[in-house]
C-alpha cells in the first residue's frame, strides 16, 4: 500500500463529481467538521476537513506563493500546451540529480513503512485504514532520523529519555495522538508483522521504484511550477541554485531566465498570482487533529453563512467563509463571496471501478494531470 499525497483545498464549480462533494462530520467530539468525500473515498489517508488559521502569526497568513503554484498546476490543458515548450530540456536532468541526492536516505524508511502496511493487511481483522494511515505517516516521517543509539557513547538511561523526547516531538509535529500508535505497538501480532514486512521489503522497493519512474514527468512539472511561484513571489531576493549553494552558476542563471520567460507567457494567458487581503487562510487537514491556538475546524451553517462554531479557539467574527478570487479564506461578516448554499447530493452512476481521474483530482493537479494522462 502506497500512501497518497496530502490533498489541497481549492474552490471550483459544483459539477456533481466526488471531488466537489463535502459532508458534515460529527464523529469527533465538539468538532462539526466539513469533510471531503473524495479524499476519504479514494485515498488511503483517512478523512480530511477544512481547517482555518485565523491568527496574526506570520506563518498563518495567506500563502501567495503556494496559491500561485496551485494556479500554475491547474491551468487548462490548452494553456499548458502553449507554455510547455518554454521549459528547458535541462530541467529534467537537474530534477533527476536532485532526486538522487535528497531521496536516497528517505526511501529506505518509506519502503519499510509500505512493507509494514502490506504485512498488516495480510492479518485477520487488521487495524482500520485510519489507524494504518497514522502508522505509515509516523514510520515514514521518523524512520531512523534523529534517533540516538549506544554508539553515540550516551548512558542508556539518558539514551532512552532522548529517544522518548524525539518520538514525542515528532508525534506533536505530525499531529498524531500517542494512543493511536501505542495500541498497535502492543498488539501481539506486531512481531509477526515486523518479520513479514522484512520478507516483503524487496518486492515493495521494486514497486516503489517503478511508481517513482512513472511519476517523474508529473513531479518535474510540479517542481517547475514551485520555482516559478517562488521566483514570482520573491524575485531576486530569493536565491535559486542547483549547482552550488554559495553562488549562482551559469546553469542557475539559464534556469532563472527560463522561469522568467515562462512567467511572462503565463501572465499573457491570465495566469497570475492572486491578491488576497486576509490573515485567515484555509487548508485541508486530517479530521480529529488537536486544535491549536488561532485555528479552528468546527463550523456552523445558518442558511446563508458558514462560520466558526468553536469559540474556544478563534472568535467567529473573523471566520466567515469568503470566496476571495477563487480561494477560501476567513473574514469578518459582510461583503461579497460569503453566501453559501448546501443541498443534498445525488451521486451520478459510478463507472466500473475507481476512475483514475477522481484520484488525480483529489491528490495531483486536475486539468494538467488529465492532460498528462495521469
Amino acid at each position: 500500500m502506497q500512501q497518497s499525497q496530502k490533498p489541497s483545498l481549492q474552490l471550483g464549480e459544483a459539477d456533481n463529481t466526488p471531488a466537489t462533494v463535502w459532508w458534515y462530520n460529527t464523529s469527533h467530539e465538539d468538532s462539526r467538521q466539513i469533510t471531503s468525500y473524495a479524499v476519504g473515498e479514494y485515498q488511503n489517508i483517512g478523512d480530511y476537513c477544512v481547517w482555518m488559521h485565523a491568527s496574526t502569526n506570520s506563518r498563518d497568513v495567506f500563502d501567495t506563493r503556494k496559491a500561485f503554484e496551485n494556479r500554475l498546476n491547474d491551468m487548462s490543458a490548452d494553456v499548458y500546451g502553449r507554455l510547455a515548450p518554454l521549459i528547458p530540456a535541462k530541467w529534467a536532468v537537474i530534477q533527476a540529480r536532485q532526486r538522487a541526492e535528497h531521496e536516497r536516505d528517505r526511501e529506505a524508511a518509506h519502503a519499510l513503512a509500505d512493507a509494514e502496511q502490506d504485512a498488516w493487511a495480510e492479518q485477520d481483522n487488521p487495524p482500520s485504514p485510519e489507524d494504518l494511515a497514522v502508522l505509515r505517516l509516523y514510520r515514514s516521517a521518523v524512520g531512523d532520523e534523529g534517533k540516538f543509539d549506544v554508539d553515540d557513547g550516551i548512558d542508556q538511561e539518558i539514551l532512552d529519555s532522548l529517544n522518548a523526547d524525539y518520538r514525542a516531538s515528532k508525534l506533536k509535529e505530525l499531529g498524531i495522538d500517542q494512543a493511536a500508535l501505542n495500541w498497535m505497538d502492543a498488539d501481539p501480532r506486531t512481531s509477526k508483522v515486523e518479520a513479514r514486512a522484512k520478507e516483503l521489503l524487496s518486492a515493495v522497493k521494486e514497486r516503489r521504484a517503478a511508481a517513482a519512474l512513472a511519476a517523474i514527468s508529473a513531479e518535474d512539472l510540479r517542481k517547475w511550477h514551485y520555482y516559478c511561484a517562488f521566483r514570482k513571489t520573491f524575485g531576486d531576493d530569493g536565491a535559486i541554485r542547483f549547482t552550488n549553494v554559495n553562488y549562482d552558476t551559469d546553469e542557475d542563471k539559464r534556469i532563472v531566465a527560463a522561469l522568467d520567460a515562462y512567467l511572462k507567457a503565463a501572465a499573457k494567458e491570465g495566469v497570475v498570482p492572486p491578491v488576497i487581503a486576509s490573515n485567515a487562510p484555509t487548508r485541508m487537514y486530517g479530521c480529529g487533529a488537536s486544535r491549536g491556538k488561532g485555528s479552528t475546524y468546527g463550523w456552523t451553517y445558518d442558511g446563508t453563512y458558514i462560520y466558526g462554531a468553536d469559540s474556544k479557539t478563534v472568535p467567529s467574527e473573523r471566520t466567515y467563509w469568503t470566496d476571495e478570487d477563487g480561494y477560501l479564506v476567513g473574514k469578518p461578516k459582510g461583503g461579497p463571496g460569503q453566501t453559501w448554499s448546501i443541498k443534498p447530493w445525488t451521486p451520478s452512476k459510478p463507472p466500473a471501478g475507481v476512475s483514475r481521474s477522481d484520484i488525480v483530482l483529489t491528490g495531483l493537479f486536475g486539468p494538467i494531470g488529465r492532460a498528462l494522462g495521469l
